[in-house]
């Protein structure tokens, strides 16, 4: 009866993270976009505005990340407890889901965290800019220089942005993997 109560609750923990996951992962997209607003928008008064909407956004990155981080930990914990009842040939299944998971993981809080406080201080590099642009409207060399250094802080988020995502989508498709150990750990239950 244990087995069965641990099982289910590994699965509830996995369904759990995975909307979370996509949670983070709709933010992270969002914040793609909202980048791509920034950079396209010439009007400093209205990037400004783009970039509080950017501070806004990342803030719940962050968030999502750490109820993420969470649920992996739950996750393990299960994946360690059914480990100890599984018959020798799903033990092996197991254990590479446990060690990707907690790769993946890892690899996304440290990202996660870099990229709030990176991110954070090249987004508030860009408000700057973008105000130095409106301070200095009428010195085109001066509006140039800032315009350069603002395209590198923007190309700079975006690779970030870019690869958060990535371990975003490669930790879903762990937890869809956990979802699918689960239900061939399910049908064995049952037969």
């Amino acid at each position: 009866m244990s087995d069965v109560n641990e099982l289910k609750t590994l699965d509830e923990n996995t369904r759990k993270a995975v909307s979370r996951v996509a949670a983070e992962y709709k933010y992270a997209k969002d914040l793609e976009k909202e980048l791509e607003k920034i950079e396209g928008e010439e009007d400093p008064k209205k990037a400004n505005k783009e970039v509080k909407n950017a501070f806004h956004i990342l803030r719940w990155v962050g968030r999502a990340e750490r109820r993420v981080d969470h649920d992996e930990k739950k996750i393990l914990k299960g994946l360690e407890e059914i480990g100890e009842i599984l018959p020798e040939n799903l033990k092996t299944k197991e254990e590479k889901l446990h060690e990707k998971l907690e790769d993946a993981e890892q690899k996304v809080v440290t990202l996660s965290s870099m990229f709030t406080g990176k991110v954070k201080k090249e987004l508030k590099d860009i408000k700057l800019d973008e105000s130095l642009l409106e301070e200095y409207e009428k010195n085109s060399k001066k509006t140039e220089e800032i315009r350069v250094h603002l395209r590198d802080l923007l190309k700079d988020v975006e690779i970030h942005v870019k690869e958060l995502i990535t371990w975003i989508e490669a930790t879903v498709v762990i937890l869809r993997q956990i979802e699918g150990f689960e239900e061939t750990l399910d049908k064995l239950s049952k037969s």
